[in-house]
């Protein structure tokens, strides 16, 4: 069946976008919450110019191949060039996996390099048919080189800060503090989670009590984080008490999904961390649901809060909040609020 031109380059533009719907698919949930506490490079472009730089090279790409495809698929030239062509979208998408999906930036320049070859490939046999076609592909080869660099900036920040959150496994350590209790190691560089204060029955400054008379429990809870640019929305938290059987299946590290479990080690406690977030208004709304052991019975408490976007920021707002995201240990607080907790049932 022949294709007309206009039927042609609708499918070529549409093919490339696809590439670029594949990689988004990586890219949303991991750019307001990981990509956004990363250290950047000066020339780092806010997060919102990508989107539209992406869309308009996919579009150059598209009418790119079309006019290579009019040549006719009866060629063998045209034929290798878009066969060329295909393959460094699917490449392009592949990044867009290991760089957002998989955390992974120092596996990701290694492939960018691999893209920036495929590239210069395409616009050589695309210059073979065509030669606007290959001209279209310059801005292409130029913003990818430009985001290889950015990449490369990336990784090498990540490794010399230890910044990379990519699943770090501690060793079983456990340290003996002064009150006798015994702590283990995490955090992303693993180091021993402090020892806890001896324990009383008064209440910390600036925490509050709070007693749920119906299940028969009583907490202490921060009366607000210490943080600027990370804020309560469902405060108090809410603990429960469950008689179900321990569950916690490890998101894997290429899942999209807005929904992410992990268990976490806090001074020698596990937990099962829920985490579901969702962006609206510049700002990441998530959820969280900490569950942990106590006797024969789970600890389940839930809440959710409210953090900015480092991005919507200027300097030094910007750096102060990606710093914020870095030191601010949401675990240790969750921790001494389920050590305060006292109930009939536990």
């Amino acid at each position: 069946m022949k294709i007309n031109n206009l039927l042609k380059l609708i499918i070529a533009i549409l093919v490339a976008e696809l590439a670029g719907v594949i990689g988004s698919i990586f890219t949303v949930t991991a750019i307001p919450i990981w990509y956004a506490a990363l250290a950047k490079p000066a020339l780092n472009p806010p997060n919102w110019v990508f989107a539209p730089v992406w869309s308009a090279l996919f579009v150059l790409m598209g009418v790119a191949a079309f006019l290579v495809w009019r040549q006719g698929l009866d060629k063998k030239a045209v034929r290798i060039a878009l066969i060329i062509f295909l393959g460094q979208l699917a490449l392009n998408s592949l990044w867009s996996m290991i760089f957002f999906g998989l955390h992974n930036p120092g596996t990701a320049f290694l492939e960018i390099i691999i893209l920036w070859l495929a590239i210069l490939a395409t616009i050589f046999f695309f210059y073979k048919v065509s030669r606007p076609a290959a001209y279209l592909l310059i801005p292409y080869i130029l913003w990818v080189s430009f985001a290889g660099y950015l990449n490369f900036s990336i990784w090498r920040s990540s490794v010399k800060t230890g910044d990379l959150n990519v699943g770090t496994a501690c060793t079983m350590e456990a340290k003996i503090c002064p009150d006798g209790s015994g702590v283990g190691r995490s955090g992303p560089n693993c180091e021993f989670t402090p020892c806890p204060d001896a324990k009383t029955d008064s209440i910390p400054a600036g925490w509050l009590t709070f007693t749920d008379p119906v299940l028969q429990l009583s907490f202490n809870y921060p009366i607000e984080l210490t943080t600027e640019y990370t804020s309560t929305v469902n405060w108090p938290p809410k603990i429960s008490i469950s008689s179900d059987p321990w569950v916690c299946p490890d998101t894997a590290p290429a899942s999209s999904l807005p929904e992410r479990t992990s268990r976490r080690l806090v001074d020698n406690r596990v937990y099962c961390l829920k985490a579901v977030s969702e962006g609206a208004a510049g700002s990441v709304f998530t959820n969280y649901t900490y569950t942990t052991e106590e006797g024969s019975k789970l600890v389940i408490i839930e809440f959710t809060l409210r953090a900015g976007q480092c991005y919507n920021y200027d300097d030094p707002q910007k750096t102060a909040c990606e710093r914020e995201r870095e030191t601010f240990d949401l675990d240790v607080v969750v921790n001494r609020m389920v050590e305060s907790l006292k109930c009939a049932s536990c």
